[in-house]
């Protein structure tokens, strides 16, 4: 069942998803209920997204098209655009199914995760299906479907295998990342520079902050842009052998970054979801070898030792499974690892390391050189107990700063700045 409407851009932004006005006319009319999913087309566009019913926005045979869907598609005013309604989405009963507790299949797993991330169901499904980590929860055979699923529903990078980039092929790619939660971050800015500086490739990507005041892409944003295109990652990958993005501007793993939108909203987040969240996002950078930094203490996201030991065994199983070698970094956090709080503030300290400032926080710097000397390890790029001396020669010599700075700009950056120059409100 479908039908044709005139589009028509309204002055309507809803932050999250996609959202269309029907006339309440026609919408009583042909059974379309508020808040229902539908199929929009237009040309090679289709999208779903949820209906808002209306008095007076639209006209029976028009079509309200939100900012979220003008500004990102070319939809013209007055243009047709074809609207159909489909039956229950088969997601629901998988997920009904495993809320009962019931182990589901990869088939099913997979359905659930391509239909988040085509936003065919809606948000308050995606909650329940959020609540199955909790209740009944997965075993790892599904927190390693979920993983595969989410990644195969978007895009996968290949940064060593294609015809277009034949000067890395073979080329080693790894990673780091931290499961997040303390403030006052600041390693990957410290250590992504160093790794590619020192010949590996390390195609970085972040989140924005979920339980801290700045994730590590809000404070990379203060001096370069972070959403770029999967063909611009590539590029500058290829020319600097690294890149500090944000990944919910790509289509990797797509379905995670709804999940992290209900999650934001829920503030909760169970180990299994975060292990299959970065997993996905790895699968999908095509990473070989990741160190994940775990850190635990009363301010965590890990309150104990033991749970920070389940946690690193968790993500050597799961990874292992997905043909990715991980090593996992425990530590014990009683605070921040430098000195200010949120983005600028957390980007000078970060500056202040790379700049050799009298003034930069130790504890950071030494923080974020004890990761990069074990990466560089693990890697082939130092001998083992060395790493620490390896990375402090790379900012000790300014060539951390200079690479930073080139990602920098081959990422967008229009000028270079100084540690002085990150004053708040500027």
């Amino acid at each position: 069942m479908g039908l044709y409407f005139k589009a028509r851009k309204v002055d309507l932004e809803m932050g999250d998803g996609l959202h269309v006005l029907l006339n309440n006319e026609l919408t009583e009319k042909e059974g379309i209920k508020e808040g229902q999913k539908v199929l929009i087309s237009y040309r090679d566009i289709e999208l779903y997204v949820d209906v808002i019913q209306t008095d007076t926005k639209v006209a029976k045979d028009e079509i309200g098209l939100s900012f979220e869907i003008w500004s990102r598609y070319s939809i013209p005013n007055g243009d047709r655009v074809y609207v159909s309604m489909f039956g229950r989405p088969d997601s629901i009963d998988y997920i009904k199914k495993k809320l009962m507790g019931s182990k589901l299949s990869k088939d099913e797993i997979y359905v659930i995760t391509k239909e988040i991330s085509e936003r065919k169901i809606r948000d308050i499904e995606v909650a329940y299906f959020m609540a199955c980590f909790f209740n009944p929860g997965f075993d790892d055979s599904e927190v390693v479907d979920i993983a595969q699923g989410m990644a195969h529903a978007g895009d996968i990078l290949d940064f060593k295998n294609s015809g277009k980039n034949s000067d890395m092929k073979g080329a080693f790619v790894v990673d780091k990342h931290s499961i997040g939660g303390i403030p006052a971050k600041g390693v990957t800015p410290l250590l992504v520079p160093i790794i590619s500086a020192a010949g590996l490739l390390i195609p970085n990507t972040s989140t924005r902050a979920i339980t801290s005041p700045a994730g590590t892409s809000d404070i990379l944003e203060t001096v370069m842009p972070i959403a770029l295109s999967n063909e611009k990652v590539v590029e500058v990958v290829k020319k600097t052998n690294g890149c500090m993005i944000w990944g919910g501007a790509l289509k990797l793993a797509p379905a995670d970054d709804v999940m992290i939108s209900v999650e934001k909203a829920l503030h909760v987040q169970s180990y299994n979801k975060l292990v299959a969240s970065i997993v996905a996002k790895k699968i999908a950078m095509g990473i070989d070898k990741i160190l994940i930094d775990i850190p635990y203490g009363p301010s965590a996201k890990v309150k104990s030792p033991e749970d920070a030991e389940m946690l690193s065994e968790k993500f050597i199983k799961i990874f292992d499974s997905v043909g990715i070698e991980s090593f996992p970094y425990t530590r014990f956090v009683m605070g921040p690892d430098g000195r200010g709080i949120g983005p600028v503030l957390e980007m000078r300290d970060i500056l202040h390391v790379l700049e050799r400032n009298s003034e930069r926080p130790h504890g950071l710097e030494r923080t974020a050189l004890e990761m990069t000397g074990k990466l560089l390890e693990i890697s082939g790029k130092s001998a083992e107990g060395r790493g620490y001396d390896t990375a402090y020669g790379f900012v000790e010599s300014g060539r951390a700063l200079e690479k930073f700075w080139e990602i920098a700009f081959e990422q967008g950056a229009k000028k270079r700045v100084k540690a002085a120059d990150m004053k708040p409100g500027n």
